[in-house]
């Protein structure tokens, strides 16, 4: 048994004392009786000032007892103060005058608790709101206007619908009614309401806005957290779906999968050069209205688009070389105004912020232009016999080709072989760049007088002959040629995907040629008020274009209908015999598209990219490529350079290691997937890209 020695002062002192040490506790551990029982004795809150329920004296001890005894009191063993201020020792038998825990209104007589809830009339814990009512104590809620659980109901057994939350959100997501019902007089809960709830990863609307798991998925937008891998595939969340904004030459196949379709290659724009003033015409092809006119070098004559809808300009009076943006997106700002400065229409812009460079390659006049299928432009000059392939980034040579005769016309087949309109010396010159040394060969073209250039579906190269009213067709199997008479004066050339050849016939008038490339069979075309049509070209919908000189404006011809549209206006004096709509180097030259798709972007995750996967099927003489880079949002990717191409693929072998890659850090992962083919009768086929990543 313990034993305790102290001075306390009786009662003040003395209770205090009992909360601490057992003063006046029968209880082996030191706790109060008056603490752990629940009794509310009134003079427990006088210190902290609280509503006792009292009439103002202790009902628990008398005022006369409260006076302070002399000397010491001495606790020894188990024992209790009385209430006469003297200790008892504890036999441990209850006291049921001490022990027992009684309510307030037993202890206390003056507390008036109708409803039992220990709340009422001069009762320790407080009045009572509505002391017949059980279920409510200091707070009761405006029953009459509102139904609660708790208030009161006139009738047993009564239901009614009830919801406790938003009634906009009944019914979306998980969120439904409940049913209350009149239990012994009063509301019971509302039983099977289901109100918002913070969202959990669960495919169900916790909150109820009408969205699913949204701020708590896992990187890969489901609900594993120990995904790592991101998938955009006909399997996947995330199906294909190429479109104008992220695609070109692509399409789907029954199975939900990637591949070439030149149907779905952008080539809406014609781009005219006006050697008479010396600019370019940016004309829709679907309208016919110029929606951009560009001063470029001086006297261009031969417009060549790119891959990616880009132009390259060759100028005849100063060897210039110009390249002109498809769209403001990748315009520079080069006064660094914040404002991309370009043509609108036919007026033009000092310093147009499109016209990305203007390069010097050698020579001083370039008459020939053309795209290869890794998107350099090849240039022939005129005076030195020299073709010059240039870097599409700023036109820095980057091969030089000695050929015979002077160049005025070039294309590239889907072999990559440079084929060549010798005008100077009547000659068709043959280059294989892919050498090394690059091999040249030509062959003297019967007739002679050359001027246009290009190749039909079957790989054969067709040139018109100005001055003998006839083209001539070279078979590269047999190194043999055919001459056609079509009247006229034949020079600019284009060939289209469903075997027919188009020929200007510019000397005068208003004819073009239509040569069926299997039976030669002609029938003639007309440009309506457009005179003296010189180059052709075809648009995304196949219809047939032909620039005007005489007339300044540019006609468009349904080869079909033989119905014309426009003549629309350009500049002066449009004079081109290349490439200017990129039709023939999507259909011909490099049969190819890409797609490009976006991974990431999460405001809640931090990750490293790691390895990009491409699952595909890639027959023979097809394969691809790939390019990447990221930023932290979609405006800062989107001004930061592409890495890559990487591959092709095969040879090499996914997957391309992306942590092994610089600047691979950005929340957003931006893949551009390229296809190619070589024979243009098989495709790969893209089944799914996927890229891994790590969380940190």
């Amino acid at each position: 048994m313990s034993r305790v020695t102290t001075a306390c002062s009786f009662w003040a002192g003395c209770a205090a004392l009992a909360l601490a040490v057992g003063c006046g506790s029968g209880k082996p551990g030191g706790s109060s009786d008056v603490a752990d029982s629940g009794t509310r004795w009134g003079w427990l809150d006088d210190d902290a000032g609280g509503d006792t329920g009292s009439t103002g004296k202790d009902t628990a001890v008398p005022d006369e007892d409260l006076a302070e005894p002399e000397g010491d009191v001495t606790v020894e063993g188990d024992a209790k103060a009385l209430g006469d201020g003297t200790l008892q020792e504890d036999t441990g038998t209850p006291d049921p005058d001490t022990d027992t825990p009684k309510p307030d209104y037993v202890e206390n007589p003056e507390c008036v608790d109708l409803d039992k809830d220990g709340y009422g009339e001069n009762c320790y814990l407080g009045k009572d709101c509505d002391d017949t009512n059980k279920f409510f104590t200091i707070y009761c809620p405006p029953c009459a206007q509102q139904t609660m659980e708790g208030c009161k109901c006139p009738q047993p057994g009564a239901q009614e619908v009830c919801y406790e939350s938003d009634p906009g959100t009944v019914g979306i997501g998980e969120c439904q009614l409940g049913m209350r019902s009149c239990n012994q007089g009063f509301w019971t809960e509302c039983v099977g309401q289901v109100t918002p709830t913070p969202e959990v990863c669960d495919e169900k609307d916790n909150d109820c806005d009408g969205q699913e798991d949204e701020g708590v998925l896992s990187p890969c937008g489901n609900c594993d957290p120990f995904c790592d891998t991101l998938e955009v595939g006909p399997d996947s969340q995330s199906p294909f779906a190429p479109d104008d904004g992220n695609s070109s030459g692509v399409g789907l196949n029954i199975d939900g999968f990637i591949i070439l379709d030149s149907s779905q290659i952008n080539l809406s724009f014609i781009w005219v050069a006006n050697s008479g003033e010396g600019t370019v015409s940016k004309l829709d092809t679907k309208t016919g209205q110029e929606i951009g006119r560009y001063k470029t070098c001086n006297d261009p004559s031969r417009t060549a688009v790119d891959l990616l809808g880009n132009v390259w300009v060759a100028c005849r009076a100063d060897g210039g070389i110009a390249k002109i943006a498809i769209d403001e997106a990748i315009c520079v700002d080069k006064n660094g105004n914040g404002t991309i400065e370009t043509s609108k229409n036919s007026t033009l812009v000092p310093g147009d912020e499109c016209i990305l460079f203007i390069a010097y390659p050698g020579g001083s006049c370039a008459r020939a232009a053309g795209v290869d299928k890794d998107n350099h432009c090849w240039v022939g000059e005129w005076n030195s016999g020299y073709l010059r392939r240039l870097h599409p980034d700023d036109g820095h040579v980057t091969q030089e080709v000695d050929i015979p005769g002077n160049p005025y016309g070039l294309v590239v087949d889907g072999k990559g072989i440079i084929w060549v309109s010798g005008r100077g010396g009547d000659i068709l010159v043959r280059v294989d760049p892919n050498a090394n040394p690059a091999t040249v060969n030509s062959w003297g073209v019967p007739g002679g007088n050359l001027y246009g250039i290009t190749v039909d579906k079957y790989g054969k190269v067709w040139m018109g002959q100005y001055s003998n009213g006839t083209v001539a067709r070279f078979d590269p199997d047999n190194n043999q040629f055919k001459t056609l008479q079509i009247g006229g004066c034949p020079r600019g050339m284009a060939g289209s995907i469903d075997g027919f050849m188009y020929s200007g016939l510019g000397c005068s008038g208003t004819s073009v040629a239509k040569i069926n490339v299997e039976t030669f069979a002609v029938d003639m075309l007309s440009t309506g008020g457009g005179q003296t049509p010189i180059g052709v070209a075809l648009d995304a919908e196949g219809y047939v274009w032909a620039v005007c000189y005489s007339s300044s404006n540019a006609a468009k011809i349904d080869p079909a209908t033989k119905q014309t549209f426009g003549p629309y206006p350009v500049g002066a004096y449009p004079y081109t015999y290349s490439d200017m709509t990129g039709y023939a180097l999507h259909n011909f030259t490099a049969p190819q598209g890409n797609y490009t798709t976006v991974f990431g972007g999460w405001e809640e995750f931090r990750v490293k990219w790691e390895a990009l996967f491409v699952e595909a099927e890639i027959p023979a003489n097809a394969y691809l490529k790939v390019e990447v880079r990221t930023g932290d949002s979609q405006e800062e990717m989107e001004m930061t350079p592409w890495q890559g191409p990487f591959g092709p693929y095969p040879p090499e072998n996914f997957p391309l290691l992306l942590d092994q890659l610089p600047n691979m850090d950005g929340k957003i992962l931006q893949v551009r997937v390229w296809l190619f083919s070589a024979d243009k009768l098989s495709t790969p086929v893209v089944k799914s890209i996927q890229a891994k990543f790590s969380s940190e």
